[in-house]
């Protein structure tokens, strides 16, 4: 683990857990207006292309609340998920003395399938799971990769006021994420998924949600959902970039975890999830009612 960051909160509050998803790290919990995107290379600002953003996560909330809070960043962001589950494992155990009330599990993106490989122990100090746009029927980005660099050429005619060079580096940065091996273990049908149970535990309350928004990438004044649109025949268009059906990265329909006792859509991109003020007001809602 390269850093933890924990707050005690107060006693008699379960222990809020907070995992972050593939290539990130502990700020995109903590600190998110320093958090860095697209293998660490740009701001989380360049997703959000000059709007005003409420830099604060369900991390702040709870915190706020006298939640004790508790982060890490993984060793390796883009590896394997069960290396992740053994980093959570050896965390819970360093702080297993502030979990007497048991703990909260709050996921973003890949970090809900670590809470659900971690549940597999049995673990029942847990009382709650929060999924954020998690993919829970995998993603099939990682196979539409190959379309995305040949764009760049069309891009060249299509927008001739734009300058070559930025054209490709923006894709360039998409390239690189789309082709990660991490995201390739997310495929559906990889041996992550046939390995994973789909089950509940016990006194575990379960709440997933989704976006609805595509809008995550963008190539000067052309998002990748409209990019999708110009170079892959209609009817093969992923649900992930669709306007209506995902986040950019993950279906709606994937984020839905199916034994949840609650899900709900939001029409936000996959990074915007964790900082938008209703899904973040509905999540403390759920959380204060398991008190």
């Amino acid at each position: 683990m390269k850093e933890t960051v924990f707050y005690p909160g107060r006693k008699g509050r379960p222990l809020a857990v907070f995992i972050h998803g593939m290539g990130l790290d502990v700020r995109i919990w903590r600190t998110p207006a320093e958090a860095r995107v697209l293998g660490g290379k740009y701001p989380l600002s360049v997703l959000f292309r000059g709007e005003t953003v409420e830099m604060a996560t369900s991390f702040d909330d709870l915190r706020e609340r006298g939640f004790p809070a508790l982060t890490w960043s993984q060793g390796r962001p883009a590896g394997p998920i069960l290396a992740a589950v053994e980093e959570l494992t050896a965390l819970v155990r360093a702080y297993e003395r502030y979990a007497e009330a048991g703990m909260l599990f709050i996921c973003h993106s890949r970090g809900g399938l670590i809470a659900r490989k971690y549940l597999e122990s049995g673990d029942d100090r847990v009382r709650g799971v929060i999924t954020l746009g998690s993919p829970h029927r995998g993603t099939t980005l990682a196979r539409w990769a190959g379309y995305v660099y040949p764009a760049a050429l069309l891009l060249n005619r299509i927008i001739e006021s734009y300058r070559r060079r930025e054209v490709l580096s923006a894709v360039q940065r998409i390239c690189q994420f789309l082709t990660s091996t991490g995201l390739k273990e997310l495929l559906p049908g990889s041996s992550f998924f046939a390995d994973l149970k789909e089950e509940r535990q016990r006194n575990t309350f379960y709440l997933s949600f989704g976006g609805t928004n595509p809008d995550i990438f963008r190539i000067k004044s052309l998002s990748l959902h409209e990019l999708a649109a110009r170079v892959i025949p209609g009817r093969l268009i992923p649900d992930e970039v669709r306007v209506g059906y995902g986040d950019g990265l993950v279906s709606a329909a994937s984020s839905v975890l199916s034994y949840a006792d609650e899900h709900r859509d939001f029409h936000v991109h996959h990074v915007q999830i964790l900082l938008d003020r209703e899904v973040r007001e509905h999540l403390v809602r759920r959380v204060e009612a398991l008190l």
